[in-house]
């Protein structure tokens, strides 16, 4: 038995027909966790098992709260499963934080979904552009065979000639392909000036791709909603930008690196278990005003 099974406990052992491997870890506009994580809840999937973290991450503090210290929380990284009654079943892996360790971890993740048969993984990442905020994102991927990238073409996605994917959103195809599995990477367009910014749209964008290529059906309302939602803070971070800036961008020109200086940069984003819980309640709250605002229009004058 490989020595990475005692970093995994899984909790059930389903029988998976011919599954798909979606697999997301947070990173810029968190493009790919977002679109893993919303399509594993709109497919229903369930707790498979999870990483033990203590193996890939060591707190550097501790917080204090209420004066007292807090017990630091590790990242976490959890499979899932769905039974999709259709040629290909799922399995999700989430990982909400990128670890020092990345490669490891992506070959421990190859140690688990390989036993189930899994016969193709699919990543999603961010892809700053220069394309601006109002603007329709494009999907762009890579693949880590030939013959993937014409199904990619027919669902819209634009074939990166060059460049390079960070992190384990990339590693993980990476180290697919040294196995032999097929597996492939979409790319949603985000501002360059917003890549520390979530960004619902891109992942919309990815999501969209991704469920014609699974063959799923997903509601996306709700990201459509968010999305709409967080235009004014897009309008504000644009809006903070120099005039050269602005222009250069209008132009499609590489900004003046001086405009967009690294120590102001925000620290990535972390996609934690409380993160989440607070998209989902954001959801939730503003999904029922938006269907209270449409039974109002449609009642009959009194």
């Amino acid at each position: 038995m490989n020595k990475n099974s005692d970093y995994v406990k899984l909790h059930t052992r389903p029988d998976l027909l011919r599954p798909h491997l979606i697999a997301a870890w947070s990173g810029m506009g968190a493009v790919a966790i977002l679109t893993a994580n919303y399509l594993r809840k709109a497919v229903g999937a369930q707790d498979l098992g999870e990483i033990d973290p203590h193996h890939f991450f060591s707190p550097s503090q501790v917080d204090i709260k209420d004066r007292l210290l807090r017990v630091p929380q590790f990242p976490e990284g959890k499979f899932y499963f769905c039974k999709t009654g259709t040629a290909h079943d799922l399995i999700f892996f989430v990982g909400t934080e990128q670890p020092p360790r990345g490669y490891e971890m992506a070959l421990l993740v190859l140690d688990t979904v390989e036993p189930f048969g899994v016969e193709q993984i699919y990543t999603a990442a961010a892809f700053p552009t220069l394309i601006h905020h109002s603007q329709d994102p494009r999907v762009w991927g890579t693949a880590t065979h030939e013959e993937l990238l014409a199904e990619m073409e027919a669902h819209g996605v634009q074939i990166m000639d060059q460049g390079t994917i960070g992190g384990l959103n990339g590693l993980l195809l990476a180290a697919a392909k040294d196995r032999g599995l097929s597996g492939l990477c979409l790319l949603g367009e985000i501002p360059i000036y917003a890549t520390q910014t979530i960004n619902p749209k891109a992942s919309r964008a990815v999501l969209t791709v991704l469920a014609g290529m699974l063959g799923v059906e997903i509601n996306l309302a709700k990201m459509t909603l968010w999305a709409e939602d967080l235009v004014p803070q897009m309008e504000k971070l644009y809006g903070l930008l120099p005039d050269q800036v602005k222009e250069a961008l209008e132009r499609k020109e590489t900004p003046p690196s001086p405009a967009l200086p690294a120590p102001e940069t925000p620290p990535d984003l972390v996609a934690d278990a409380e993160f989440f819980d607070d998209i989902d309640r954001f959801l939730e709250r503003h999904w029922r005003r938006r269907s209270d605002e449409e039974d109002d229009n449609e009642s009959p004058p009194a």
